[in-house]
């Protein structure tokens, strides 16, 4: 993910300082009442095959146009399942200035929403404007609060909902981070503190060489990572979902990029498991006939030999079921029971139903 862009942007004014204030009150708000004119319509995005390997982009300033200060990079890959949204324009306290379009993109593809924003630590403006009294360290945590408070403020301005926010956390010559990674985890704290205080997830985006710098490879196991193995190849990401990340736990999504789009996966897990063996015997004891529908109804298309399952249990369908049933020496009555379920093959073997996976933690569905 790209960081601070040249030459250094203004710092905060008070406008700036109001919002950071205001941020949790504001995102809390617009997120209790869905008659809020920013809330998104709909909820259309495709629910993902249990056990599928989903795939998005990450997007911010940099997708912005040249006219916005971004360098005009593509939006995500018509293939993406889900984007990520960067909040920040390089550094805390600087929106993306193009967020709102970015959005409004996404929504109308339909896309998962999920969002990030990059921390950095405090320059002494930021210091003394928001940390107040007390010890450094409690001075940096209120500050990394106040980030999370702009950024919760951003999301609430352009109605974009996400049940995550990843905290990126990489290098910044804009505002170096501190020498000392008590310092520096002091922030990202306040940081994981503030999303969380507003009911949001909060993740660690970052990479190894980073995260030891920056924080001391703090271990962080219980909270989920994302992690980049930069200029590489997607069977590389895929791969580093098998090894701890630098936090601690397994990763949770891994990125690659190719110098124009950050490519990401998500881990297995993320999708759930798809069902395995006897895929029939779920429905033994499911009965269908004219005017049923549902799964079982596609199920039972598809070991007939449908060549465009419907799930609707129509004239077609009872006229195959008809036909099976003549072939297995078994009343033609166009009724299935578990005799016709059991001829079908359904009993046999084992069968372990599917398991629910978490999208739903990572993204919004738009």
């Amino acid at each position: 993910m790209p960081l601070a862009k040249f030459p250094p942007k203004k710092r905060p004014d008070g406008l700036t300082t109001i919002v950071a204030t205001l941020g949790l009150i504001l995102y809390a708000v617009v997120s209790q009442f869905s008659s809020a004119p920013v809330a998104p319509p709909v909820h259309l995005s495709p629910v993902p095959a249990p056990g599928s390997t989903v795939y998005g982009n990450d997007i911010s300033w940099p997708q912005c146009a040249k006219s916005d200060g971004g360098n005009g990079l593509p939006r995500p890959l018509d293939s993406a399942s889900f984007a990520v949204l960067g909040l920040t324009d390089g550094g805390s306290f600087q929106a993306n200035p193009c967020l709102s379009r970015q959005v409004a993109s996404v929504r109308s593809r339909h896309l998962w929403a999920g969002a990030y924003a990059i921390s950095t630590y405090p320059t002494d403006a930021e210091l003394a404007r928001y940390g107040g009294t007390g010890t450094l360290a409690q001075q940096l945590r209120r500050v990394g609060t106040a980030q999370a408070a702009f950024n919760l403020g951003s999301m609430a301005r352009v109605g974009l909902q996400s049940p995550m926010i990843w905290v990126d956390v990489e290098p910044s010559t804009r505002t170096p981070w501190s020498a000392g990674a008590d310092q520096n985890n002091a922030v990202i704290d306040g940081v994981i503190a503030g999303y969380q205080s507003a009911g949001i997830h909060a993740g660690i985006y970052s990479y190894d060489k980073a995260w030891k710098a920056i924080t001391g490879a703090r271990r962080m196991a219980g909270l989920p990572t994302w992690v980049t193995v930069g200029l590489a190849s997607k069977a590389e990401a895929a791969a580093r979902c098998g090894a701890a990340s630098y936090a601690g736990g397994k990763p949770w999504l891994t990125q690659w990029t190719d110098d124009v789009y950050d490519h990401n996966l998500a881990c297995p897990g993320v999708t759930g498991r798809a069902a395995r063996g006897n895929l029939l015997t779920p429905y033994l004891k499911v009965r269908l006939t004219d005017g049923s529908r549902g799964s079982a109804v596609v199920m039972l298309q598809r070991h007939l030999g449908a060549p465009q399952p419907d799930g609707v249990f129509g004239a077609t369908t009872r006229a195959r079921v008809i036909a099976f049933q003549r072939a297995h020496h078994r009343p033609a009555n166009g009724i299935v029971g578990s005799a016709e379920w059991r001829a079908l093959g359904a009993g046999t073997g084992t069968y372990t139903p599917p398991v629910r996976g978490f999208m739903g933690t990572l993204f919004a569905s738009t």
